[in-house]
């Protein structure tokens, strides 16, 4: 059955789209699976003009509604790419909203007044910047060029849409409004913002439905930001030198980043990474309640990214040792999810080194945990994975027997990787018709 709401975001470039691949993707299938979406990847300017490419991509939004795509679907969601969503605890967030207005939220519109006062006094002392250009709405506005009539400003970064609604209104901001070029211009922000309150448009969602990890940070966890350059760089560094930073107690820095940003995470609907992107790794989006938000599991967490930057390294012993450390402390704090994932890993680390017969078990044992807890799309990878492995040692009949069951689970799920695997069931069919 065709589905009627889609999720739209924008990843032009290699750099943009394997980051959104890397920490999103997944995360916002989980999401899109649970309440019924599909998800579009936008990875080419919608406008080749020249006037387009002077502009910054953001401005492309605008022209979501009115692609041949967004005729198929009664609602669409653009989200910005460097947001990660809880999926285990955000609603749908097209319920409720009227059709006829756009789903937006304000920006800071989390904090009480009191709380705003405090975060605009931080905001001055730490960046040095005036206070009233980024929180007075009305000179938000004058400072562009646009009338003081409102005293709201829009986070465009998660939009609910209506194409047969919003469409004239977007391709109208698009048209009528030229980029400033710096980028504290926020892009199309201001423009859209200003002319869908203009319009009387919006409908208020749920603050955690856009919730800002920078504002957060400042307000909750200021201590963070005398670290900010290591945590902006956390991931680059562990890439580089992993045992420096573990013998100068940095990963103990580290790991209580990453407690903060995942606490952030199960606090949030939709976390947003706008102007600070790196911290999105520092969130484990394995979580689901704060009662699994605990040090033993964010330094199980690090131990995975460790034993992966080792094997990227083709260190495999120390990849394995860490990989093995990871699984005791799942296994002590029983995180099924994390445990199947470890297993997957391990499985892969041992599949790259030829050993088939470990990869195979380590493959089935992460199925088992699969199945117990309904991971059902991570399911049709690890039989695929499986069945190929099998196919190679000449067990055919079992391989086609795994691939069938994935294709199934794929089929059912709709995905685009249907075809992938009937073509890997003819190419096992054909080598078994051989041997």
């Amino acid at each position: 059955m065709q589905r009627s709401k889609a999720i739209v975001t924008l990843a032009i470039g290699q750099r943009y789209l394997k980051f959104w691949q890397r920490f999103c993707q997944a995360n916002w299938q989980s999401y899109a699976d649970k309440h019924g979406y599909d998800i579009i990847c936008i990875d080419n300017f919608l406008d080749n003009s020249e006037r387009a490419k002077q502009r910054s991509p953001a401005w492309q939004k605008c022209l979501i509604l009115s692609q041949d795509f967004a005729r198929r679907y009664e609602r669409i969601v653009w989200v910005d790419a460097d947001i990660l969503i809880n999926a285990s605890n955000a609603p749908c967030i097209v319920e409720g909203v009227p059709k006829d207005k756009v789903g937006a939220v304000k920006t800071r519109g989390l904090l009480s007044p009191e709380l705003d006062d405090k975060l605009k006094v931080r905001f001055q002392e730490y960046y040095n910047k005036s206070t009233s250009l980024y929180y007075d709405p009305r000179e938000f506005y004058t400072s562009y060029g646009l009338p003081a009539d409102f005293d709201d400003v829009i986070n465009t970064g998660v939009l609910v849409l209506s194409p047969n609604s919003h469409q004239k209104l977007l391709e109208k901001v698009y048209c009528d409004y030229e980029e400033k070029g710096a980028p504290e211009w926020n892009a199309e922000n201001r423009p859209l913002s200003y002319e869908l309150l203009k319009t009387d448009s919006v409908y208020w969602l749920d603050p955690r439905f856009n919730i800002l990890w920078s504002d957060y940070r400042l307000m909750y966890y200021p201590f963070l930001l005398s670290k900010s350059e290591l945590n902006s760089t956390s991931s680059s560094t562990f890439l580089d030198r992993p045992e420096i930073l573990s013998a100068l107690g940095v990963a103990s820095s580290y790991r209580y980043s990453k407690l903060c940003a995942t606490t952030a995470f199960i606090n949030s609907f939709f976390l947003h990474f706008a102007g600070c992107p790196p911290d999105i790794a520092l969130v484990d989006s394995g979580v689901t309640s704060w009662r699994d938000c605990t040090e033993e599991r964010i330094a199980a967490t690090i131990n995975n990214e460790l034993a992966q930057i080792y094997a990227e390294q083709g260190q495999t012993e120390q990849s394995i040792r860490l990989y093995q450390q990871s699984l005791e402390s799942q296994e002590t704090i029983r995180d099924i999810r994390g445990k199947a994932a470890t297993l997957q890993h391990l499985a892969d680390l041992c599949a790259r080194e030829g050993k088939i017969n470990s990869a195979i078990a380590l493959y089935q044992q992460s199925l088992e945990v699969q199945k117990h807890i309904n991971e059902v799309r991570e399911q049709a990878a690890t039989l695929v994975m499986t069945g190929q492995l099998l196919a190679v040692q000449g067990d055919f009949a079992t391989a086609l027997r795994y691939l069938q069951e994935s294709l199934e689970i794929l089929e059912q799920l709709k995905s685009s990787d249907v075809e992938a695997v009937r073509e890997i069931i003819t190419e096992v069919e054909q080598m078994a018709a051989k041997a």
